[in-house]
């Protein structure tokens, strides 16, 4: 798992709304936060995802984006963006490769899934924040990651 100060491992993924993100695409320009969620349409990871949705005009004043990463599908993803308005974009994991770069593949269960997990990258691909749940029923709120972009940007 990369730690605060490494460089973020680069991806190229296809989203929710057809698009392909990259990593690199953002540097010198955004922040990046990327948020690993366990599953699209769950009570916690809808909460989570609808509180940065909610605080979306306030990431971008702080020249942020959010990238979301699950192990589901993109036909998930879609449903569930629609279904929820999410103005960022759900990346698709074939192979669950970027789940695994950033350490964060939970091997439990009968399907592998994402950890949850936030990193915030600054806009020379440099990791400046990182929090890995313990237990996927707790989630980062928005409020704290405003606060770590805040000083990331000082």
């Amino acid at each position: 798992m990369p730690n605060v100060g490494d460089p973020a491992p680069d991806f190229s993924l296809v989203a929710n709304d057809g698009q392909t993100y990259s990593l690199s695409q953002f540097r010198g320009k955004n922040h990046v936060v990327l948020v690993f969620y366990p599953g699209d349409d769950t009570p916690t990871c809808t909460a989570q995802l609808c509180d940065y949705r909610d605080g979306w005009e306030d990431f971008r004043q702080l020249d942020a984006v959010i990238l979301g990463v699950s192990t589901n599908d993109l036909t998930a993803h879609k449903k569930f963006a629609e279904k929820y308005s999410f103005p960022f974009p759900l990346l698709e994991d074939p192979g669950n490769q970027l789940c695994k770069a950033y350490g964060v593949l939970m091997l439990g269960g009968l399907l592998p899934v994402a950890n949850r997990a936030v990193f915030i990258i600054d806009k020379q691909g440099i990791i400046r924040y990182r929090h890995v749940e313990m237990l996927p029923i707790f989630k980062r709120s928005r409020t704290e990651l405003l606060a770590a972009l805040r000083q990331i940007a000082a």
